[in-house]
């Protein structure tokens, strides 16, 4: 999609490559997450040229399950969170999502190293990570 770009990925080096298809404009509609020391799965749930698209679920089955939906006139700016070392890996540690109306989280444990992902004057359309057992890195595509 034209004048999309990355930011990120910021966490550790471990885990397979995940991404979004981002061809179509995507509006990003809810996220799901399971998390406790660590963030150890993401799920996104996006509209792509008028169909609903789920991700895989990127990342392992361990961790509490928590979710949000945006509204229809929401739309992420920005992601911060803590990236570190979790049972011998450099995995993503927490994660707080902000956008144009509300923050949701943080999710997962506030230790490590701080990040933040934002396109304050643009929107988020889409991520990309690297998981395995846990989230292990993740990166947002914004437009």
């Amino acid at each position: 999609m034209a004048g999309t770009y990355l930011l990120g990925p910021c966490g550790g080096n471990g885990g397979g490559q995940r991404d979004m298809d981002i061809s179509a404009g995507n509006r990003i509609l809810k996220v799901q997450l399971r998390h406790g020391h660590a963030i150890d799965a993401i799920q996104i749930m996006y509209r792509r040229n008028g169909a609903d698209v789920w991700t895989g679920q990127w990342g392992g089955g361990g961790g509490q399950f928590s979710e949000f939906n945006l509204d229809d006139d929401e739309s992420l700016r920005s992601i911060r969170g803590h990236y570190g070392t979790f049972a011998g890996v450099s995995v993503v540690r927490s994660l707080t999502f902000v956008s144009n109306k509300r923050t949701y989280g943080p999710y997962g444990r506030q230790e490590g190293v701080a990040f933040t992902l934002e396109a304050p004057d643009k929107r988020i359309v889409g991520f990309t990570a690297r998981s395995g057992l846990y989230l292990d890195a993740l990166g947002i595509y914004v437009a």
